[in-house]
């Protein structure tokens, strides 16, 4: 098994360990994914995902910031740092730091425009 394809099966055990909001152990299998194949900007995204859910919004932000990093360096799909800055803004508003959401989620629209980060973005200016 190549590490690339053992990185994804670590995946797959985070999200299962998400799933069923066991937040500690999908912590560990990402960061596992993570050590096998640095340059996938999803097993950071994800990762971000749990530290949102824990409410660990600063641990949140810092990990989209990676994520968008490692997207940038690798050519990933602008889509996926799309929903990285979109994940950066909905952790920086959690957190009530307002400025901050509005500019992820703007940068986030400048990626990838959809709906859903027009809205947080409007919701935001309100």
């Amino acid at each position: 098994m190549s590490s690339r394809e053992e990185a994804q099966k670590w995946k797959q055990d985070g999200n299962s360990a998400y799933s069923k909001k066991q937040f500690d152990q999908a912590i560990k299998c990402y960061n596992q994914a993570i050590e096998l194949d640095a340059a996938e900007i999803t097993y950071y995204t994800n990762l971000a995902a749990v530290y949102f859910e824990k409410k660990d919004y600063p641990k949140c932000v810092e990990t989209c910031d990676k994520a968008i990093d490692v997207g940038r360096e690798n050519r990933a799909d602008f889509k996926l740092i799309a929903k990285a800055l979109a994940r950066k803004g909905n952790a920086q508003r959690k957190a009530g730091n307002l400025q901050e959401a509005k500019i992820a989620y703007e940068k986030a629209l400048t990626e990838h425009r959809t709906p859903d980060y027009r809205t947080a973005l409007s919701e935001i200016e309100r």
